[in-house]
């Protein structure tokens, strides 16, 4: 694998920001910020309502692991502190029970990754995700929050782009089974064009992130308590000039670790390690997220 190569992998593979940052999948990244939605993964702006969503992570790996799960580049280390700007904004129209949301996000990263071989740093501004049209629903009484859209990432061109589009159906939710006791997730496809530059195109991948989290004081009832993480595992080959490369190069992967959140009407915190574990063909390491939102506008 060579050094360009790794670079693109910890890139996706180190990524954040919330709902959606970009990196390729070439050699065991993802496109999609993985991870990110795990607390009050539902919920979006109301009509006329703009929100700005910031999204810090910082990602260090000592593994990059092969079909097996055992590490395959000797010397292998990754370091990637990525900064996402996210704006969110709630349109003043309805389609029947749908409320109409779209949104941007711009990251910008550092990236150091290296081998036995050598090594290689990069920094810049991160291919742009478009989220052109999300349809919100929720229930009468708000125990239920989600929405749907298609998240559309676009390569930058530079050293940090993906040189690749990144096209990813996907549904988030939020439910409050009791007063005091949260449910987030994700779940989401994600497909690409062929990498123009080295003629490698990326397989198609299924990825879910999850959090459970529990407003557990009632003297701070904004705070909340729990774990999340996420899943990763790619269905069709990897190929280069239209020929599977080795054996399909099929990701997967695992992540847990604490989180804790506190969130009012006037904006919102969390703090979240992710621990990754029995992935193949993708780098494995530690993710670490601060991640907040303030309303531009709140009614």
């Amino acid at each position: 694998m060579s050094k360009s190569n790794l670079l693109a992998a910890c890139l996706g593979g180190a990524i954040l920001a919330m709902p959606h940052l970009a990196r390729a999948t070439e050699n065991g990244a993802i496109a999609y910020p993985i991870g990110v939605n795990t607390v009050m993964a539902g919920a979006l702006p109301g009509p006329g309502e703009t929100w700005w969503q910031n999204y810090t992570v910082y990602y260090t790996a000592g593994t990059f692991t092969d079909g097996q799960g055992t590490a395959a580049v000797p010397g292998f280390k990754a370091d990637v502190a990525v900064n996402a700007a996210r704006l969110l904004h709630g349109w003043n129209v309805s389609l029947g029970p749908f409320e109409l949301v779209s949104g941007i996000v711009i990251p910008i990263m550092n990236v150091d990754v290296g081998t036995a071989s050598g090594s290689q740093s990069s920094f810049g501004v991160g291919d742009i995700t478009l989220q052109p049209l999300y349809l919100g629903w929720s229930n009468a009484d708000k125990t239920f929050l989600g929405y749907a859209g298609v998240d559309i990432f676009i390569p930058t061109g530079g050293g940090i782009s993906n040189n690749f589009y990144s096209i990813n159906p996907l549904a988030n939710f939020t439910w409050f089974p009791t007063p005091k006791l949260e449910i987030s997730g994700a779940i989401g496809l994600e497909f690409h064009t062929e990498n123009t530059d080295t003629d490698y195109r990326s397989g198609s991948l299924f990825f879910m992130d999850f959090g459970v989290n529990y407003h557990a004081f009632d003297t701070i009832p904004p705070l909340a308590i729990g774990i999340g993480g996420y899943v990763i595992k790619q269905f069709t080959d990897d190929k280069v000039e239209g020929v599977v490369y080795q054996d399909g190069f099929r990701q997967q992967g695992i992540a847990i670790g604490p989180q804790i959140s506190y969130g009012t009407p006037n904006g919102a915190i969390a703090l979240k390690w992710q621990h990754e574990f029995a992935t193949e063909n993708r780098p494995e390491g530690e993710r670490f997220w601060c991640q907040f939102l303030l309303p531009l506008r709140v009614p």
